[in-house]
């Protein structure tokens, strides 16, 4: 019996199939409208990043036999472990994961058996456990440290802990095994490091280029690092060696031209990605990227590289649907509109060309063909977005209710996204002050799934409309008790407690902890700025709200500036930036409530 279970326990479950990555013409839309960012990390995953630690951490691509097929000796265990061991492999064949983990996991830190924590990782994996995997990964690599699929795990346990000095440790043993996407791949994560911690790990980096063989990964991981701590001219130079050692290389051609181009040197960097693509002529990333720099100066040429691009892939839909976003952007829907209706008469990507054609007869003033088009959305991310503006037109056109019995009737027949409908269907009630409406659906909809937390923060938003200010944060700390990280959450109760009470300290408190998890967000600064505001701290104030208001020109933000503005003195200014939100957001309420209070007539 023990023969046969350590058997059992050295076959390990099959690997789970690798996560694809996004082809980057699923992003297209994104970089044409767009065209002065640049998104380094993103060229870098679509060159070779690693899977997600969280899901696919056995990575298929290395060239250690795969768990099913490693050698694990066969050996007794001690009753109690055989006995733990065989609860576990009955609860994983009955479908009881979690039992099956617990049990594997404290075998696996009793025994110290490979097999039985390649067996623990392997079903913590299954189950996305990623506080399970960082544990096991490290006792796994401790006790084989050899085993190149222990390693990938390591890696990105240390990188989980913030031990980024230990994962490119990790990624160099990788490295010398053959594979050196980790340290190629590993600043993609370290985005939130402090400059001295950045500092340490390219010294690194550079340590390793002068003591390895193997550069062009190492330099790839230098480079995205040295564009993190705005080394851009060093970021330049190493990416050039790449390509000095290797002109094919497409990751390395993609960086130079975008750095170029952020330098300002638009036609180098054109230069650059014609050059890449005389290695790699049908390259897709290079033709894009090619084609996102042309289309600020040249939309037509823009369109001319894109349909070419389009004509040598035939079956990519997806290049369709850019070469109409072009069309759009220089004026010619009739061009467009083409391109959507031969994907619909093909039955290709129906869904998204019914919705662009929609949008387009709402810019064209036509709202019943748009209700046409809306009506015929029904796959993905877009059938949310088309209901929303469907029953959005139907409310404009007197038909609240109308538009409301349609939403009750999707919750109805699609039970899995009803939260989204009670959401679309809240936002109309507010836009039509039917607030204790909305607050009477949100109650109704808590009660079909409690602790929703998109409803509990709807609600927390119509309870701050009806000035229950008690009920607002109530639902907000719901929302923190099951999300401790929610810096949406954080960040209202922050404002609220600043706005409608006088519980500064806490606010601030709040505030700043959502600003820890996403630094640099302008609501988080803008709310940041109006406590300090409260508090009297009127420098800190407008430091954060200025800086608000250059990321996000919001007609909030500038009701806030504004007004610290105009109770410091710099009332022209104030005017001025007043001035401004008001021409472009004429019925923005908190604008115009604070005009009001304060008196103020433009």
């Amino acid at each position: 019996m023990v023969d046969k279970f350590n058997f059992a326990i050295k076959h390990l479950s099959a690997k789970r199939p690798r996560s694809r990555l996004l082809p980057i013409t699923v992003l297209l839309a994104m970089l044409l409208t767009a065209c002065t960012s640049i998104d380094m990390q993103r060229d870098i995953a679509t060159a070779g990043n690693p899977a997600s630690p969280e899901t696919d951490d056995i990575d298929s691509s290395e060239p250690e036999p795969p768990l099913a097929e490693r050698d694990y000796p066969v050996r007794p265990f001690p009753t109690q472990t055989f006995y733990d061991l065989l609860v576990a492999e009955f609860a994983g064949a009955r479908g009881n994961l979690q039992l099956a983990l617990e049990n594997y996991r404290r075998q696996a830190h009793a025994s110290g058996d490979p097999g039985v924590i390649a067996r623990a990782v392997s079903t913590a994996s299954y189950q996305k456990d990623t506080e399970a995997l960082q544990e096991l990964g490290l006792l796994w690599v401790e006790r084989e440290p050899d085993n190149l699929q222990a390693r990938n795990i390591a890696f990105y346990a240390h990188i989980q802990q913030g031990n980024f000095t230990l994962a490119f440790e990790q990624g160099l043993y990788l490295l010398g095994r053959g594979n050196g996407k980790y340290l190629a791949s590993l600043p993609s994560y370290t985005g939130n490091l402090d400059s001295q911690q950045s500092q340490d790990l390219l010294e690194q980096y550079i340590v390793a280029e002068r003591t390895e063989t193997d550069k062009r990964d190492i330099l790839l991981g230098k480079t995205l690092l040295l564009i993190q701590l705005k080394h851009d001219n060093e970021a330049l130079l190493t990416a050039q060696r790449i390509l000095t050692l290797a002109p094919e290389d497409e990751a390395a051609r993609l960086i130079t031209a975008q750095l170029l181009y952020k330098a300002r040197h638009r036609e180098d960097a054109i230069n650059e990605l014609e050059q890449g693509l005389i290695y790699s002529p049908y390259s897709e990333k290079l033709q894009l990227q090619l084609i996102r720099f042309v289309a600020e100066k040249d939309l037509p040429l823009a369109i001319k590289k894109m349909a070419q691009v389009a004509a040598q892939q035939t079956d990519n839909d997806n290049l369709k649907l850019a070469l109409a976003f072009l069309h759009r952007e220089n004026n010619e829907p009739s061009a467009a509109r083409e391109i959507y209706q031969a994907l619909i008469a093909k039955n290709r990507l129906t869904s998204q060309a019914h919705y662009q054609l929609a949008t387009m007869a709402e810019q064209d003033g036509q709202p019943d063909e748009a209700l046409q088009h809306y009506r015929r959305v029904n796959d993905g991310d877009f059938f949310l977005q088309a209901s929303s503006r469907l029953t959005y037109i139907m409310a404009q056109r007197n038909q609240l209710n109308d538009a409301r019995l349609y939403l009750h009737r999707l919750r109805q027949k699609f039970p899995d996204r009803a939260s989204d409908f009670y959401r679309i269907e809240t936002d109309l009630l507010i836009e039509h002050k039917r607030h204790d409406s909305a607050q009477a659906l949100l109650n109704e909809g808590l009660a079909v799934y409690p602790g929703n937390i998109d409803l509990l923060y709807s609600r927390s938003l119509v309870n701050e409309k009806l000035g229950d200010i008690a009920a607002t944060e109530k639902d907000l700390r719901a929302i923190i008790q099951q999300d401790t990280n929610n810096a949406s959450a954080l960040n209202a109760l922050g404002y609220t407690l600043a706005n409608r009470t006088e519980r500064y300290d806490e606010a601030l408190e709040l505030i700043r902890k959502a600003l820890l998890i996403k630094p640099n967000d302008p609501a988080i600064m803008d709310s940041l700025g109006w406590v300090f505001f409260k508090r009297g701290d009127y420098n800190e104030a407008l430091h954060n709200l200025r800086a608000a208001m250059i990321s996000m020109p919001d007609p909030e933000v500038a009701a806030h500036l504004g007004e610290v503005l105009w109770v410091t003195g710099a009332e022209e200014e104030a005017r001025s930036i007043w001035k401004k939100a008001i021409d472009k957001t004429p019925s923005s309420e908190l604008l115009l409530d604070t005009l009001q209070r304060l008196n103020v007539q433009l």
